[in-house]
């Protein structure tokens, strides 16, 4: 018979962790009854069939959707439904308002997860990013990639070496007449960033750029967080930083590359899909749904 439990324990939590992406594995080593991490587990015959995953936000006042997961020979069965409803009915119970959710287009279960969020009354999903998948030798033979030059006036630097005394001012910049759009504000994608060809741009001895990566594994690194000062980014300078990056990962060997784009970036979309397009093995998307809690839940049949 299938049933439904919150995991509160490292121990019951190992036997759910194929059940769940590897980055969010740990999560379940680490797992309190009042951490931030719930995870909910549909079983039958204490055997794991699925597994609901979510993180409680700092504010306490909203949680993000990590994953769900069902087995194949669960699925169409309604157990994807419960899990969600469960979970949903979890982070209510612990004070939180609201659940997001944010997944990439392009995978075999994109359409059950899109039908799965209309069933439990989220929001329809919305665009959000543009999702590039490429390899360093495929990309390499753009010609863009050996055309780019800078002027004398302008150094590109490896992103570690960024000073003191640079951060400061960028920081005294963006309080006093903001220029960086929040979620591409440097310093806050720093967080296990990947050195190797993390990159900033310098004009006339001052940094109006970057290039922020991270290794997301061993034969992967994702462009995370890009952007050049708005008076030059018709100038294309954030091309040289993106060629400089990708030829050292390449030196480097690391052979496969994701970008993404924000769709409010208009200009960078459209380089996207007119350059950068016909070197790319995918481009999909990564939407977003919103649910808030407490209007109505999930109605739960487990069958």
């Amino acid at each position: 018979m299938l049933a439904l439990n919150r995991i509160d324990n490292h121990l019951t939590g190992f036997a759910y962790q194929a059940f769940t992406f590897p980055r969010f594995r740990y999560r379940l080593q680490v797992l309190k009854p009042e951490g931030s991490t719930v995870a909910i587990a549909a079983s039958d015959a204490n055997e794991p069939v699925g597994l609901a995953l979510a993180d409680i936000l700092p504010d306490g006042k909203a949680a993000e959707v990590l994953s769900i997961f069902v087995e194949k020979k669960y699925r169409n069965r309604r157990v994807g439904t419960s899990l969600l409803a469960r979970l949903e009915e979890e982070l209510l119970s612990r004070g939180c308002a609201s659940v997001n959710l944010v997944y990439t287009t392009g995978q075999p279960t994109t359409l059950a997860l899109e039908n799965l969020l209309q069933k439990c009354n989220w929001t329809p999903p919305q665009p959000r990013m543009i999702v590039c998948k490429s390899t360093t030798d495929k990309i390499a033979n753009a010609p863009w990639m050996q055309k780019a030059t800078l002027p004398a006036a302008y150094q590109i630097f490896p992103w570690v070496e960024i000073t003191a005394e640079e951060r400061i001012f960028i920081e005294q910049q963006q309080a006093a007449e903001p220029w960086i759009p929040p979620q591409l504000i440097p310093f806050e994608n720093e967080e296990n960033f990947e050195p190797l060809n993390s990159v900033g741009l310098r004009y006339r001895g001052q940094v109006v750029g970057w290039v922020i990566t991270h290794r997301i594994a061993p034969d992967t690194i994702r462009y995370t967080c890009s952007f050049v000062r708005q008076d030059l980014q018709k100038m294309g300078r954030i091309i040289p930083l993106y060629v400089r990056a990708i030829k050292i990962q390449e030196k480097a060997g690391i052979p496969k590359g994701i970008w993404t784009v924000p769709f409010v970036y208009t200009s960078m979309v459209s380089f996207v899909k007119k350059r950068m397009a016909p070197y790319m093995i995918s481009i999909d998307e990564s939407r977003g749904s919103f649910k808030s809690l407490g209007d109505g839940g999930t109605n739960v049949f487990l069958e």
